[in-house]
């Protein structure tokens, strides 16, 4: 190799030890802007705003009274009384009507429904007497509301005679809903 060979292949390899130096220096000044960034990112300051509130389900109970008694929880099998004089011997064209009471003893409102029921037996009524239920809240019953309830009870004119000492059960069902 000649002299001239040898100094320009110095010269090549001083020149790419330059930019691979160059190169490395690029390298390591980004690595350490960064760094620095993400240090300065890491000493933000945070803060939190919190919000707790306690959750309760409502009340919800619709209760009766019946004939100057205290408000009670009468569902299915715990019916409240009706007195038996109030619907005993009936007779053909009778009418018979008495007052009942219902309340929201619940913490939220609720519509109400009313039935009146005879129940089925062997031995009751040939055609049973008609009943009305005038009272009954309409629309959303607000909660610690009461409602008097007028039960009202029409024999037929033509009421069988084949119901003399006869007897069946009225039911009467108040029916609440969530609003």
């Amino acid at each position: 190799m000649s002299p001239t060979q040898t100094a320009y292949l110095d010269e090549r390899t001083d020149e790419r030890r330059r930019k691979r130096v160059a190169a490395l220096k690029i390298t390591l000044a980004g690595g350490a802007i960064l760094a620095v960034g993400a240090a300065a990112t890491s000493a933000a300051w945070t803060d939190q705003a919190w919000f707790a509130a306690p959750a309760a389900g409502a009340s919800f109970e619709l209760q009766g009274r019946g004939f100057g008694g205290e408000f009670v929880d009468a569902d299915e099998g715990d019916a409240i009384a009706i007195p038996a004089r109030e619907l005993a011997d009936l007779v053909p064209g009778d009418s018979r009507s008495f007052e009942i009471d219902v309340k929201n003893a619940g913490s939220v409102p609720m519509t109400v429904e009313a039935e009146a029921r005879w129940a089925a037996s062997g031995t009751g009524f040939d055609g049973a007497p008609q009943v009305a239920l005038s009272g009954v809240p309409a629309g959303a019953f607000a909660a610690d509301d009461t409602a008097t309830v007028t039960v009202e009870v029409t024999v037929p004119d033509d009421w069988p005679v084949t119901n003399q000492e006869r007897s069946q059960e009225l039911s009467i069902v108040f029916t609440g809903t969530s609003v």
